[in-house]
């Protein structure tokens, strides 16, 4: 089972990694083909504070790593803030909109790591494009960008270079500099330009000639399959989960951060179980029993009358 995701955001080629006593360590770790490029900017442990980490990686790792990356041109380029009208200030400015802080967690993540993608991205003149003022973007600039993510130039293991599609990622990176660009056109409409060159970019889930991968829908007998691993490695709290998603519709990230167990079954209604819509939020009362009196979900039910008699107050 994978350690839950943190919403703190990471600069680039910095990883993290959960260490035995349970604290959450910090690296620096560029990919292996730039050492192999000859790259004199040494993997690095952070240790585990994570501004400190941060601050080490932005202020002196990254500078020497672009610095080799771009042959010394990033040197050329000052550094600076995210000044007004730059694409960078464009981001700050949407994720101080409530249109921003009023979505899930998930959604701002995914919306965080894709504005990143896009605002680290280095240029030839060594600048990043989260310094380039959005009154300079156009749609070639943009298509130019998506198609430099779009494919990443990886090493096998026999030592051969392959290039690797990530088009999801960048994909989901287009649309979050969408949005954001939307949003911070409305809040300062003098200074983000009207024309969206992020939008009607006729963004495609798969690359010409492939057929796109259908996502499979899990069988009764693979859930009781995993519920028993669940089971046998006393994963009891993610087998029940795993029923309730099953029965009531949920969610993951509904299930593990918005169901409480006092929705089940509460002193007012007894009978029933509060479900909310994971994506609009809404709010329902599923009945538990039918009308004589035999319950709907027995086995989840079962584990659920448990959990709540083990609960004090």
């Amino acid at each position: 089972m994978k350690p839950p995701r943190s919403a703190l955001r990471l600069p680039r080629y910095t990883i993290r990694k959960r260490l035995s006593g349970g604290a959450m360590a910090y690296f620096f770790s560029p990919k292996k083909s730039y050492y192999d490029a000859g790259c004199t900017v040494a993997r690095e442990a952070l240790g585990t504070d994570y501004d400190a980490a941060v601050r080490r990686v932005e202020d002196v790792l990254l500078p020497a790593f672009d610095s080799w990356l771009t042959n010394g041109l990033s040197d050329m380029v000052p550094a600076q803030t995210n000044r007004v009208g730059s694409f960078g200030w464009m981001i700050s400015t949407f994720k101080a909109n409530r249109k921003f802080t009023e979505t899930d967690r998930t959604t701002q993540i995914g919306y965080d790591r894709g504005l990143r993608m896009v605002a680290e991205y280095v240029l030839q003149d060594g600048s990043k494009v989260r310094s380039k003022m959005v009154a300079d973007f156009d749609t070639n600039f943009v298509d130019a960008i998506y198609d430099k993510l779009l494919v990443v130039e990886e090493k096998a293991a026999d030592g051969t270079i392959v290039h690797r599609e990530r088009r999801r990622m960048t994909n989901g990176a287009m649309v979050a500099c969408r949005r954001a660009w939307n949003v911070a056109q409305r809040a300062h409409p003098k200074i983000v330009p009207l024309s969206n060159p992020f939008s009607r970019m006729g963004l495609k889930a798969t690359a010409p000639g492939q057929v796109a991968k259908q996502t499979p829908t899990a069988t009764w007998d693979q859930l009781c399959l995993f519920r028993k691993s669940c089971i046998e490695l006393s994963f009891f709290s993610l087998a029940t989960a795993s029923l309730v998603s099953w029965e009531w519709l949920q969610r993951v990230e509904h299930i593990f951060s918005a169901f409480d167990i006092s929705h089940y079954r509460p002193k007012e209604r007894p009978n029933s179980v509060r479900v909310v819509h994971p994506k609009t939020g809404e709010e329902a009362w599923w009945p538990l029993f039918d009308d004589g009196g035999a319950a709907l979900f027995p086995e989840l039910m079962a584990e659920l009358d448990e959990i709540k008699s083990r609960i004090i107050g």
